[in-house]
């Protein structure tokens, strides 16, 4: 296994999970006001069974997706990162014409799963962390189970990291958050973009 492009699997989902999407935003909402204990059941009864059930599978079939795309057509995994990117970008300018709004939404496991399910940011970017993944080795199910179970650990971290944010962090939220969000989807998008012009060099 190549240890370089792990490390470059473990920064896609650092860098994937540090940006605010439709998923992270309500789980900030929702903990906002909770006790850490109750912080501690949420992720247990309920972020942690969708990731599971969800989010898991849909790391496995990215995986088996691009593989099986890029044996059919040749080497286009390039591809993959130039349409993360894209949306990457139309979703900083569309966080910075926002404004964050308060939400009292309630999260259960079957309508954070329906998040996780119909987000366009999952669908088109967990492509370009297959691609990156399916250069660790020649065998599509261990990169589909390594890209999984590093998808399960780092989310998870960051679960935590975006209840900070929502707990300290409301004169920020209220205030500049769209323009954090810009930095760090545009920090994103220029990842993306980069690793499919190295994967065109290549």
């Amino acid at each position: 296994m190549d240890i370089e492009v792990f490390n470059k699997v473990l920064f896609f989902w650092f860098i994937f999970f540090i940006t605010p999407g439709p998923v992270w935003l309500p789980v900030m909402a929702v903990t906002a006001k909770k006790s850490w204990s109750q912080v501690v059941r949420f992720f247990l009864s309920t972020f942690f069974i969708a990731n599971l059930f969800i989010q898991v599978p849909q790391a496995i079939v990215s995986v088996l997706f691009v593989g099986v795309i890029t044996q059919i057509f040749g080497e286009i995994g390039f591809i993959f990162y130039f349409v993360g990117g894209t949306y990457i970008f139309y979703l900083s300018f569309k966080a910075f014409k926002s404004r964050q709004k308060k939400s009292s939404l309630q999260l259960n496991v079957v309508n954070l799963a329906m998040l996780m399910l119909l987000s366009p940011k999952i669908w088109l970017l967990f492509p370009s962390g297959a691609s990156i993944t399916n250069q660790l080795t020649p065998n599509l199910m261990l990169n589909a189970g390594i890209y999984a179970l590093t998808m399960l650990s780092v989310s998870s971290a960051i679960f935590f990291f975006h209840v900070l944010v929502g707990k300290v962090g409301q004169k920020i939220l209220d205030d500049n958050f769209s323009y954090l969000v810009v930095f760090l989807l545009s920090g994103f998008g220029v990842f993306l973009f980069t690793q499919g012009y190295y994967a065109i060099l290549q």
